[in-house]
């Protein structure tokens, strides 16, 4: 996804943007998300579809990286529909 685009790509954002959380609470948000996401998977709380569309809306409002959360995040939701649930990737 990001090659030898950006040298700074997968890593955190080092400083703080109107959008997204406080750069200091990525790390701590990401973990609440993920435990959020694998405890509504194993509940199935909500349809596959949705349970992967609320993590990408979820992953995009941390804002994790300078650029390209938009893309990341719909690839999450891919990886999540596809590899977790066995479906169809989204149009």
């Amino acid at each position: 996804m990001y090659g030898n685009i950006w040298a700074w790509s997968g890593t955190f954002r080092k400083t703080d943007k109107d959008n997204g959380i406080d750069k200091h609470q990525i790390p701590m948000e990401l973990k609440v998300l993920c435990d959020d996401a694998l405890y509504r998977i194993e509940s199935k709380i909500y349809s596959p579809e949705e349970t992967a569309i609320r993590f990408k809306h979820r992953i995009v409002s941390i804002h994790c990286f300078s650029s390209g959360n938009g893309r990341n995040s719909r690839l999450m939701a891919d990886i999540i529909i596809e590899k977790l649930f066995n479906k169809e990737l989204f149009t």
